[in-house]
């Protein structure tokens, strides 16, 4: 049987797709940040508020730290120091209205030198030394340039956090169905093989799944098939062995006597005979049962022996003398039989078996009034051939188990034929059909 394949993601193709999504919310995820860290820089520089708050304090420490190393007229070249550790202040000190030195230069010695007081444009503030000396300090504050690494580094940090978070939720999904399938698995394992496998996705973990599922459900149907056939084989040797006994009985007890000749006269001795007799036939009916049991549900080891038959002649026997016990007993038979000018390959013995099961089946349900109707035609590369009676009134029209119908749908199976059997209101109708050869097979065993 050809299964047919569903197109499937690949799993690789997936886990390149959550990569990439995760990749381009990290970047997403680092770009808003930055965006937000310079934004809130921006408005901290462009605040005038927080910078005459930076000036106020960088002018406090100043004082500080005259007040801490007693800067006076005399050692004002201390101011250095300071002026070099404030890395983010600029700074020029002026005393009267020269410059004395700045942040980034050192203390001025040419005495030619003259920097005019407020040159750049920039606010200055009054300093007080600890002799009482006043000078005079232009000062800027701005804001460290390592703050926007510190910006930046957060944004690759939060990408990269985002990315692997985002990344271990898709595989997770993912690992969490693995899991699951393994959870199933082993309790499918413990022997509870009704429990139903979880089909999610459309990928080769799915496949996977989906192939337990059928070779689970594969298993169950054999093991219902095989709980099945035990039961049928323990029902038909709990029958036979009952079935058997009883005639097998009697005629071990007929044969007994007539051993013994323990009979009165040559009128007994026939009627034990007949007994005899009369058992013996009812044994074989119970082996052919057996038979017809083991050719339904056993190995197909036998070999069919097929010759060619007309159809026509299969037709006129059938007709003719098949049905003879049936006409024997009064009963009407009505042949409505078309154009035959074809040919069949039938095995003549296994056919003949069909024939005896729908004789038996006749004289156990037929009704003997009714006419028994026989329509035989070729159409479509096939004989077909119907039999139809009526059901005898307060019979049942069925048998226990229905292994002789079964036993003849499996015989014409093999001629790669049909059979089929319904019932129509009180009537009942078997179907058969037979596969017509081609006519350039019907001399072929004539021509060798």
């Amino acid at each position: 049987m050809l299964i047919k394949k569903k197109r499937r993601r690949r799993l690789t193709l997936e886990l390149i797709m959550m990569t990439l999504i995760s990749l381009i919310a990290g970047v997403l995820a680092a770009q808003f940040l930055e965006d937000v860290g310079l934004h809130y820089m921006l408005d901290k520089i462009e605040d005038e508020d927080y910078y005459e708050f930076q000036t106020r304090d960088c002018l406090n420490r100043l004082q500080d730290f005259i007040q801490e190393k007693q800067v006076t007229e005399d050692n004002i070249e201390l101011l250095v120091s300071w002026a070099q550790k404030e890395k983010n202040v600029y700074v020029v000190f002026y005393q009267d209205v020269d410059a004395l030195f700045s942040s980034n230069m050192l203390p001025i010695a040419d005495e030619d030198a003259e920097i005019p007081l407020n040159g750049s444009g920039l606010p200055y503030y009054d300093v007080t030394l600890t002799d009482g000396t006043l000078i005079k300090a232009e000062l800027e504050c701005y804001m460290d340039p390592q703050m926007f690494y510190i910006i930046d580094i957060a944004g690759y940090m939060a990408g990269g956090m985002v990315f692997i978070i985002l990344l271990f939720l898709l595989i997770h999904r993912k690992i969490r169905y693995i899991n699951r399938l393994d959870y199933e698995l082993k309790i499918l394992g413990s022997g509870n093989l009704e429990y139903p496998m979880t089909i999610r996705g459309n990928d080769e973990i799915t496949g996977l799944a989906e192939g337990i599922e059928s070779l689970k459900n594969g298993i169950l149907d054999q093991q219902l098939m095989k709980d099945e056939a035990e039961k049928a084989n323990m029902e038909l040797v709990t029958a036979m062995s009952h079935d058997l006994r009883t005639p097998l009985t009697s005629l071990i007890g007929y044969l007994e006597l007539l051993t013994m000749e323990r009979y009165e006269d040559e009128a007994q001795m026939q009627k034990y005979l007949g007994h005899c007799r009369e058992k013996a036939f009812q044994l074989k009916r119970m082996s052919d049962r057996l038979f017809e049991y083991f050719l339904v549900y056993g190995k197909r080891d036998y070999q069919y022996q097929f010759q060619e038959l007309s159809c026509e002649n299969l037709l006129e026997d059938l007709c003719n003398s098949q049905f003879f016990d049936w006409q024997e007993q009064g009963g009407r038979l009505e042949c409505r039989i078309g154009e035959l000018p074809g040919m069949i390959q039938v095995d003549s013995e296994y056919l003949q078996r069909v024939i005896d099961n729908l004789i038996s089946n006749l004289k156990k349900y037929g009704d003997i009034n009714a006419p028994l109707e026989i329509l035989a035609s070729e159409r479509e590369g096939m004989l077909s051939i119907r039999i139809r009676n009526r059901i005898r009134p307060g019979k049942d029209n069925r048998e226990s188990t229905q292994i002789g119908l079964r036993t003849c749908r499996r015989i014409m199976e093999e001629h790669r034929g049909s059979f089929a059997w319904y019932q129509e209101g009180e009537s009942f109708q078997v179907e058969l059909g037979l596969p017509l050869l081609p006519e350039i097979k019907k001399g072929e065993n004539k021509l060798l």
